[in-house]
């Protein structure tokens, strides 16, 4: 597989899981590199790579974040001949986690998939314009405020594998998910993240 460089509005598909003896088939999505690192994820999917007829024009968007020369470096990615979408403004604001400590989450609890993990922040997170060091538009979301929550990004870079797996549950449940905006804030956290779960707590 040929090497992939970060170029502006070049579009790719990129494998989400890969086939082992318990996943039958290999999904992929497609997605567009745009300026500073920022990948625009569409929501369309394949489990061949084959893509066909494609305009990204009409094409209806996921969402779009930054990710990491890692991800791009671990994951496989394939260059594909589609004319991208032009002129794409991203997001203005995005999600920032509130405090730099560390707390622990126990999930599944009193189950035989019982879990505790750790992550970043005490909970929840403000509204920013631009980078982390932009305005705050809104000094703590509240937890009940799921169109706010689900409109915006957080401000992580997204890494291999967490990310692949984030793309993947998007395919499973057919529509934008991060399962780690959800452990945020404090929501509740389906036993199908257990591969997401088990990826970023090793």
């Amino acid at each position: 597989m040929q090497k992939v460089t970060w170029k502006a509005n070049r579009v790719i598909s990129i494998e989400t899981r890969r086939k082992d003896e318990n996943r039958k088939e290999n999904v992929y999505v497609l997605a567009q590199m745009i300026n500073k690192a920022q990948l625009l994820v569409y929501n369309l999917f394949s489990t061949d790579n084959k893509w066909e007829n494609i305009d990204l024009s009409k094409a209806p968007i996921l969402f779009c974040t930054y990710v990491t020369r890692q991800f791009i470096t671990n994951s496989n990615v394939f260059i594909q001949d589609i004319e991208p979408l032009k002129d794409y403004e991203p997001p203005k604001y995005r999600i920032h986690t509130i405090g730099a400590c560390v707390r622990r989450i126990t999930l599944w609890e009193g189950t035989k998939d019982e879990k505790e993990i750790m992550i970043l922040g005490e909970g929840g997170g403000k509204l920013i314009e631009g980078d982390i060091n932009g305005p705050v538009i809104m000094e703590q979301i509240p937890f009940t405020d799921n169109e706010t929550i689900d409109k915006y990004e957080l401000t992580d870079v997204r890494i291999y594998a967490e990310f692949n797996e984030r793309l993947y549950l998007c395919y499973k449940f057919g529509k934008n998910v991060d399962p780690m905006k959800d452990l945020v804030f404090n929501r509740p956290i389906p036993l199908e993240y257990k591969e997401y779960i088990y990826i970023i707590s090793s």
